[in-house]
């Protein structure tokens, strides 16, 4: 998935895997062409997150094409595709509370490697770091990916390395923002983890090993019962090249691993069994809509080499997909000139 300019914890943000393949020729180029970097002067969006009330998406823009603007760029976008906020750079994932009214944001400030969680108030402007310092509820900067309890209050967030030598381990933890205080590990060495099934699980990545090595597989945790469930047996060719995500309201959840070279998306049980393939011409970095009706991905359009990718949104009820901002000429917004947005910058000087 999201591969960052790019940096180590993009890639449990189940971010940007770079592929190619054709809406329009036949399924055999397709597969054959899939892959390669963005074509010039193309967007290059990933981690497309929904608002509970289904009218904006928080994207991360990687970069302005052609120009030498802030990398990793939080956008709000409406679903008309024309009404749009830049709220600040720097910036690999977004999750909406539950009201709406805020953002968890992994912030990540350099080139490598340190990441925060933080929260914005979109409408205050408040902006709360709650990790990465030693006054803060974990004191290093490792701590990413951050989600929402349905209850407002607490966050789910994965520590994804021990690079300066905290006295805490890799693994899943729960911030109370209320309390300030912190739970976990849950599960050592389990992280990109995501919310399902109204709160009652988590699913995220986790090695399993395989005879003399370590694989990365899919796992399941029970909050109520602790227990760990591996969704996944994958092999050396395909550890590295996945990504799950849960559905937040039912036992669902999509799987998005490689067909042939192309990543194709599948809808999976609660247990890691199959139960149908949602695409056919490719998609990648899956994220659920809050009501678990649908789940937007990326799907790169080009039929020749290299990449463009258009976000895409499958309905589960009607088994359908479409474009999600079909009423644009390429599906994908124009954004304006970034310089004349910087006065309202919702996080230019507030974080660390």
């Amino acid at each position: 998935m999201k591969k960052l300019r790019w940096k180590w914890s993009s890639l449990w943000m189940a971010g940007l895997l770079l592929a190619a393949c054709s809406l329009f020729e036949p399924e055999k180029k397709t597969r054959f062409d899939y892959g390669g970097d963005p074509l010039p002067g193309t967007e290059n969006l990933y981690n497309l997150r929904l608002s509970p009330d289904g009218e904006w998406v928080a994207l991360i823009r990687a970069y302005t094409p052609e120009r030498l603007d802030p990398p990793n760029q939080l956008w709000l976008v409406h679903r008309d595709g024309r009404k749009m906020r830049f709220l600040g750079p720097s910036i690999g994932s977004a999750d909406w509370s539950p009201d709406g009214k805020r953002l968890a944001l992994t912030y990540e400030p350099g080139l490598c490697c340190d990441v925060h969680v933080v929260t914005l108030d979109l409408e205050s402007g408040q902006v709360v770091v709650w990790t990465g310092a030693d006054t803060l509820l974990l004191s290093h900067p490792t701590a990413s990916f951050p989600h929402w309890f349905q209850d407002g209050q607490r966050l789910l967030v994965s520590v994804i390395g021990k690079a300066y030598g905290q006295l805490y381990e890799t693994g899943i933890y729960v911030l109370n923002l209320v309390h300030r205080q912190v739970e976990g590990p849950l599960v050592k060495s389990m992280v990109g983890a995501q919310l399902g099934g109204r709160d009652r699980f988590a699913v995220g990545i986790m090695p399993q090993p395989q005879g003399r090595v370590y694989r990365e597989n899919a796992v399941r945790y029970e909050f109520a019962t602790g227990a760990l469930t591996v969704l996944t047996d994958f092999g050396p060719e395909e550890a590295y090249r996945f990504a799950v995500s849960p559905s937040p309201v039912e036992d669902l959840i999509v799987l998005e691993r490689r067909v042939e070279g192309v990543p194709q998306l599948f809808l999976m049980d609660g247990k890691g069994r199959i139960l149908r393939q949602l695409t056919e011409r490719g998609g990648h970095n899956p994220r659920w809509s809050y009501d678990g009706r649908a789940v937007l991905f990326l799907r790169d359009v080009e039929a020749g080499p290299g990449a463009r990718n258009v976000p895409f949104v499958y309905w589960l009820d009607e088994d359908r997909e479409e474009p999600l901002w079909p009423m644009l000429p390429d599906s994908v917004p124009a954004f304006p000139v970034l310089d004349t947005l910087l006065a309202g910058c919702m996080l230019c000087g507030k974080l660390p």
